[in-house]
């Protein structure tokens, strides 16, 4: 089992997947072995799709060697019955599962970006025996490689994400997460509502929006250029790749398109500063103290600034009403098939919508209480790790 991008629990969320899936598979009797090879090396150009450096499909090949040799010498132990991972394409190569299908063990590799990222993972999944998604409309895209796809959705763990007593709650709404997309646009609406919020993640201080990860300067890693977000150097690059990707004429109305944006992300800041309190240190406390939890679901649709926003489902979704939350979330065409709208969560798809949810909630007590109720109870009964692996090991033929 191979689930961190990093030994470092702090970098690219190194403990995430392992704390999400290793309790509930524990729970339905499985001995796990968590692999010791770590893939921060590869993961620190995990962004990378295709036509890696000399350098970066070396270190490739070394942690699939790695990853490998450490799987043999566990089966001559005791039998795999199940490699399951979290690979993009520049974690491992693709003929590794070809080496485990020799050894007799089924592989299942997971991924949920697909709506936006595929192409991050369009080559392992093509050879892993069987590729989970949790994205509906992704299944044509992992067919169009020849994957096997398997469609289960995201869950959440009642250990990790449940109510606290004793906290009372503050007539405010929240938001946990990055700085990603259109979220401060729908912040930045709710700030001129003078409706009370408190935003907690990563970047709210900065025009830039960046993942948690890149490197802090212009410097070259494995004969790939790194650049530092907001330089001269990363704006001239970010054309060179609008162009190369887009062409000359529709590469330059991307880069038109992403400098507006920018602009409006600079007056929107000191705006959205004044809501921003930093990290959440434990998401179930933070989410106890709140009247309403909001969360924010577009994404851009081909993974870089300047393309559509299109809604996706994120982990939130299981994780804040697993916390007993009155949640209000961005309205997706997935997101029916696991709550009842309106009386487990509520969803919205204008700004309007979501400023007079939002009023509504902070001001009947009763009626968040109820949604908050609803909804927990919802995701205790069936959105749990638990359930998703029963269903997960159904559809692959692997018996619990």
């Amino acid at each position: 089992m191979t689930v961190r991008h990093s030994g470092d629990p702090h970098l690219f969320y190194g403990a995430l997947w392992s704390c999400n899936f290793g309790p509930a598979l524990r729970a339905l009797g499985h001995e796990l072995l968590e692999s010791q090879i770590d893939l921060l090396p590869a993961s620190r150009f995990m962004q990378v799709a295709s036509g890696f450096t000399t350098e970066e499909l070396k270190v490739r090949a070394h942690i699939t060697e790695q990853i490998l040799n450490e799987v043999k010498a566990a089966h001559l132990q005791r039998p795999v019955d199940l490699f399951l991972s979290y690979f993009y394409n520049a974690h491992f190569d693709a003929s590794g599962f070809d080496e485990l299908r020799r050894l007799g063990i089924p592989s299942t590799n997971f991924y949920c970006n697909s709506v936006y990222q595929f192409e991050k993972v369009s080559e392992i999944a093509g050879n892993a025996d069987f590729s989970w998604h949790t994205e509906k409309n992704a299944r044509e895209l992992y067919l169009s490689v020849g994957a096997n796809p398997v469609r289960v959705q995201f869950g959440a763990d009642p250990t990790l994400y449940h109510p606290l007593t004793g906290v009372e709650r503050k007539r405010a709404a929240c938001f946990i997460g990055q700085r990603y997309a259109d979220r401060d646009r729908w912040l930045a609406a709710l700030h001129h509502a003078n409706i009370p919020f408190d935003i907690y993640g990563s970047d709210w201080n900065s025009t830039v929006e960046t993942a948690e990860d890149v490197a802090p300067c212009d410097e070259v890693y494995l004969g790939r250029k790194q650049y530092r977000p907001g330089s001269f150097a990363s704006y001239a690059h970010a054309v060179r790749e609008n162009i190369e990707r887009d062409g000359l004429i529709s590469g330059l109305s991307r880069t038109a398109k992403q400098l507006r944006y920018r602009r409006q992300t600079q007056r929107l800041t000191p705006q959205i500063v004044a809501h921003a309190k930093g990290r959440s240190e434990n998401i179930a406390a933070t989410l106890a103290a709140y009247e309403v939890c909001l969360n924010f679901s577009n994404v851009w649709a081909d993974g870089r600034a300047g393309s559509e926003l299109i809604p996706h489902m994120r982990l939130r979704d299981f994780e804040a009403p697993m916390c007993r939350t009155c949640y209000i979330t961005g309205y997706n065409d997935e997101i029916g098939e696991f709550y009842e709208i309106g009386k487990e969560i509520d969803t919205y798809t204008t700004i309007q919508e979501l400023i007079d949810k939002t009023k509504f909630y902070l001001n009947d007590p009763t009626a968040a209480q109820q949604l908050r109720t609803a909804g927990y109870e919802r995701a205790r009964r069936d959105h749990t790790w638990l359930k998703r692996f029963e269903e997960l090991f159904r559809k692959i033929g692997l018996n619990n």
